[in-house]
């Protein structure tokens, strides 16, 4: 199993992070435009807990390419403890979907100061199939550490753009 965190700054309150988090035009527009996703779907939102389906493009070696093929999505279960400043997340493979990986993690916000917050993430992913186990946590961590060098910029971008 790997453990991946990452940490970035950004200009907002964690209030006004999580108020951009939880938006459903935000959400949207990162995993489409930010990310390039093939589908993204939500399933259930409310302002401490959503449910997404989604499709991501993979960039993947052919072996997992040819076991995975062009057809993986999965469920993004997560909910906010507002008291912490946590966002707690798990990937949910659909029953008839290949259950090759699993991931789950947490988002926390502090403030920094002079309207600025620190978000932590903290990601474990976990290999299933037995003699690639290793080869899929890696690619896990390669696209994970890729999203979120396009997702901190989309969301300073978002913010500047949307916030007086």
């Amino acid at each position: 199993m790997k453990r991946l965190t990452h940490s970035s700054e950004l200009p907002c309150t964690p209030e006004v992070f999580w108020r951009v988090f939880l938006d459903r035009e935000y959400i949207r527009s990162l995993y489409f435009d930010g990310l390039g996703f093939k589908s993204f779907e939500v399933l259930a939102s409310d302002d401490a807990s959503r449910r997404l389906r989604i499709v991501p493009k993979l960039n993947l070696p052919a072996v997992l390419e040819r076991l995975i093929g062009d057809a993986f999505a999965y469920e993004e279960h997560g909910a906010l403890d507002r008291a912490r400043d946590e966002w707690t997340w798990r990937m949910v493979v659909p029953e008839k979907g290949l259950d090759v990986v699993s991931t789950s993690g947490s988002v926390r916000v502090e403030a920094v100061g002079d309207g600025a917050c620190r978000r932590l993430d903290e990601l474990s992913i976990e290999g299933k199939v037995f003699g690639l186990r290793g080869l899929i946590e890696s690619s896990a961590e390669k696209e994970a550490r890729a999203a979120w060098t396009k997702e901190e910029p989309f969301m300073t971008a978002w913010i500047k753009s949307r916030t007086p």
